[in-house]
């Protein structure tokens, strides 16, 4: 009973450790106690060697190798980290050990990076590496701490990955970016939008003779203040109204509060309806995408841009790595509504 124990899929597992111990003659069938055990000795290396969260974890030991080769220099392989994923094929359970509570496994780990992160890494979007690892769970009971051996291929690859993050992450509700070196649009940018039109052209200004009109008259003079007391406290005088606040800035903060709140259907309803569908801002691929942030979306500032455009700065946290950007959002009226035409964004994320 020492050979490596493939783990079969989720149902399987207990029925096919309990029926290789039975035929050993280890067990009774009917002992319910002891079947019991034996399940839940299966669920505890499932979760060690072939659970989502094992996965993650090995992903992050293997960038941390890949950071430490390089010296520290860690935003862009966290970056390329978060948008990542790690799977593994045939994983193993080669052992245990009781006495400190140690797993042993092994199989093919994969990661696959995102479309257009194979340009800094010679074309290849999966990385691939026979590994062994163990997980022994933590003295803090946070889960399973993993060492792993013959990670050295994907270790050495992703260390040499010199690729800006800009030009592979993307997140929805961007349909436009920056132009700049190294820093493509995404695939999902829309046709060209309609301009605005151009101001009506003005008739010829009459000679000076022709535009001669009578003075106005003086304008009336506003009463002298009373003098102020020294020391004395003063009412503010009120702030004027700001002439940018209105539906268009109101539009702009219902639809990022909504992305905060990984509420998609809320955030697309404020989009013209002829993006609503695009992978930029359907509903499903913005709470996707924001719904699962670590780090939820908070709105740092937002300014005029010009008629019908505002500056939006904002910041989140998809795992390892973080953003703090900025967007320029342009609004068209529709049927006397307010809403988003497009969003430019100014930085890489």
């Amino acid at each position: 009973m020492g050979a490596a124990t493939r783990l079969p899929a989720a149902g399987g597992i207990a029925l096919a450790l309990a029926s290789g111990l039975a035929g050993c003659g280890k067990i009774k069938q009917n002992d319910p106690a002891q079947t019991a055990r034996v399940a839940a000795e299966a669920k505890r290396d499932k979760a060690a060697c072939a659970s989502a969260t094992a996965y993650e974890r090995l992903k992050d030991a293997l960038f941390d190798a890949a950071i430490g080769r390089r010296g520290g220099d860690r935003a862009n392989l966290d970056t390329l980290a978060d948008y990542s994923t790690a799977r593994m094929e045939e994983p193993l359970v080669k052992g245990r050990d009781a006495s400190l509570d140690l797993t042993r496994c092994t199989g093919r780990f994969i990661l696959e990076v995102p479309p257009g992160a194979e340009r800094g890494l010679a074309g290849e979007r999966r990385l691939q590496a026979d590994i062994d690892y163990t997980a022994q769970a933590a003295a803090d009971g946070s889960g399973f701490v993993y060492q792993l051996k013959g990670g050295e291929p994907i270790v050495a690859r992703l260390a040499a990955f010199n690729l800006a993050g800009v030009a592979y992450r993307p997140p929805p509700a961007i349909d436009e970016w920056q132009g700049g070196a190294g820093a493509p649009r995404p695939t999902e940018l829309a046709a060209a939008e309609p301009q605005p039109p151009a101001p009506a052209a003005q008739p010829p200004r009459a000679p000076p003779a022709a535009r001669q009109s009578p003075a106005p008259p003086p304008a009336p003079q506003r009463p002298a203040a009373p003098p102020r007391e020294s020391g004395a406290p003063q009412p503010a005088e009120p702030a004027p109204a700001s002439s940018a606040a209105g539906p268009g800035e109101a539009t702009v903060r219902a639809f990022y509060a909504a992305l905060g709140a990984g509420n998609g259907g809320a955030a697309s309803a404020h989009v013209v309806p002829e993006k609503r569908s695009s992978r930029a801002f359907s509903p499903d691929a913005i709470s996707h995408f924001y719904g699962r942030l670590p780090g939820p979306l908070r709105v740092t500032a937002i300014a005029p841009a010009g008629p019908g455009a505002y500056r939006v700065g904002y910041r989140y946290s998809t795992g390892r790595s973080h953003c703090t950007g900025t967007a320029i959002v342009t609004l068209a009226n529709r049927g006397g509504q307010n809403l988003i035409r497009s969003i430019r964004a100014l930085s890489g994320c």
